[in-house]
């Protein structure tokens, strides 16, 4: 019943929540150690074409801790972004909340734009910082397929957990259609 969506998108972001809760980080001070060294890899694999150290970026503000790469929306190329061998680039915002030297995960956006003239022209995994009041609309946690005002609900994953299908699910298939 299409009446009835509203209510099941509500349900849905309420699985969402509890899931949430279960997803355990390391410190931030480790997580974000791991990070870097996930991006430095693939950095390293590419012919070490980004400055990794100079575009990772961690800040703390009391028990709250951001990790960026680039800007936090994309308005075109910069340095700070993440460039992959396809052509995209890549850039994201996580925020964490550290307690009892564990990380709990309250948002994140992770931007791939793809090379001029690609459809679609960017993929986004975004993590809300709360649910939304109406979730069949704006899910807390939501992929969008190359349009800003498309949200499709999706779990949530780790940060790493994103990285992996940038690296090793999509950016394969964009240098694979490229090439």
């Amino acid at each position: 019943m299409p009446g009835r969506a509203p209510e099941r998108a509500k349900t849905l972001d309420g699985e969402l929540e509890r899931w949430l809760g279960s997803i355990v980080l390391p410190p931030s001070r480790d997580t974000a150690a791991q990070l870097r060294t996930y991006l430095q890899k693939q950095n390293a694999d590419m012919g070490n074409k980004n400055n990794v150290h100079g575009i990772f970026k961690t800040e703390r503000s009391q028990d709250i801790v951001s990790i960026t790469l680039g800007p936090t929306f994309d308005k075109g190329p910069t340095e700070s972004h993440f460039y992959l061998e396809s052509g995209s680039r890549l850039s994201f915002g996580i925020n964490l909340r550290e307690s009892n030297r564990r990380c709990s995960l309250l948002a994140y956006r992770f931007q791939l734009t793809l090379p001029e003239g690609a459809y679609p022209s960017f993929y986004r995994f975004d993590l809300n910082a709360k649910a939304h009041e109406t979730p069949l609309f704006e899910p807390r946690c939501h992929f969008h397929p190359g349009v800003d005002e498309v949200r499709l609900p999706c779990p949530a994953l780790t940060p790493f957990e994103v990285l992996d299908r940038i690296f090793l699910v999509i950016e394969p298939q964009l240098t694979m259609l490229a090439g």
